[in-house]
């Protein structure tokens, strides 16, 4: 398949937001992950039980950034599965996104990032960088920005990534935001089953790319509001669709000056830890 360049280079998007900063830009690699399982062609591949339990019990997780985080997810972001941080608008999402990619960027790995909601920027990430004693220039050199303005294009970048040879060896993966595009574009109660299997087919590229892949992918998640027995809670968008391939959920809420992480568990709340947005980064 042919790749557009434009979307995978965002080069419109980097100039607007690094004319500050000459030398943000994208270069491509040309390693690619070596894939385990067997070939019985088609494009596809096959693995045993066996081979499955042990690619999971050699996966790593890339630490986040934030202490806190890393304890509510056991260490950090896990190789080959899926981790979803929703909240509502100016509660760190981004932030912690972007930071995601610093941490990768320093163990050597190379980043992904789909960027739906046009928040993506190159010069924060590069002050992140400095302030975890990096280059900021090495940094953004390892992250490889992608703006998707529609579902088509959202769901169009992941088989580019594993199918471009240039970007296949990224190790990080985010969606800053999943549903934004889906929500936009499918909209009320009338479409609800049709944004809910679009969705659920665009996960399942999702998890197997991860899985195949080694990995590690973040999500970041818009809210919505519902009423329940006379209350009303915030819940992630997407719902059971989207949590049924989560390895975690994190909802992130202001608390004064401080932002609350707790941990989801099948829509209930958790562990809770406290952290707060800094110009460092998220903490």
């Amino acid at each position: 398949m042919e790749v557009d360049a434009e979307p995978l280079l965002a080069g419109k998007r980097m100039a607007r937001s690094a004319s500050s900063l000459k030398w943000a830009k994208t270069l491509w690699t040309s390693q690619r992950i070596q894939m385990t399982g067997t070939d019985i062609g088609a494009g596809l591949r096959a693995f045993t039980l066996a081979e499955a339990l042990r690619i999971a019990k050699n996966r790593r997780s890339l630490a986040t950034g934030s202490s806190g985080i890393d304890s509510l997810l056991g260490g950090g972001y896990p190789e080959g599965e899926m981790v979803e941080v929703f909240g509502e608008s100016n509660t760190g999402k981004t932030q912690l996104a972007m930071q995601a990619t610093v941490m990768a960027a320093r163990g050597g790995w190379t980043s992904v990032y789909i960027d739906t909601e046009s928040k993506f920027r190159p010069e924060r990430v590069a002050k992140m960088a400095e302030a975890n004693g990096l280059d900021g220039k090495t940094v953004l050199e390892r992250v490889f920005c992608v703006e998707a303005r529609n579902v088509r294009e959202q769901m169009n970048a992941i088989s580019k990534i594993e199918e471009n040879s240039r970007v296949s060896a990224a190790r990080l993966l985010v969606i800053d935001s999943l549903t934004k595009n889906f929500s936009l574009e499918f909209p009320g109660k009338q479409a609800t089953g049709k944004r809910q299997a679009m969705l659920t087919v665009h996960l399942s590229g999702i998890a197997r790319d991860a899985f195949l892949n080694n990995r590690a992918v973040l999500l970041t998640n818009r809210v919505a509001s519902v009423p329940e027995e006379g209350m009303t809670r915030v819940v992630s968008l997407g719902g059971f669709t989207v949590r049924r391939f989560l390895r975690n959920s994190i909802r992130l809420e202001r608390s004064g000056r401080s932002v609350l992480a707790r941990l989801d568990e099948e829509g209930r709340a958790g562990k809770v830890v406290t952290c707060s947005i800094t110009e460092e980064g998220f903490r």
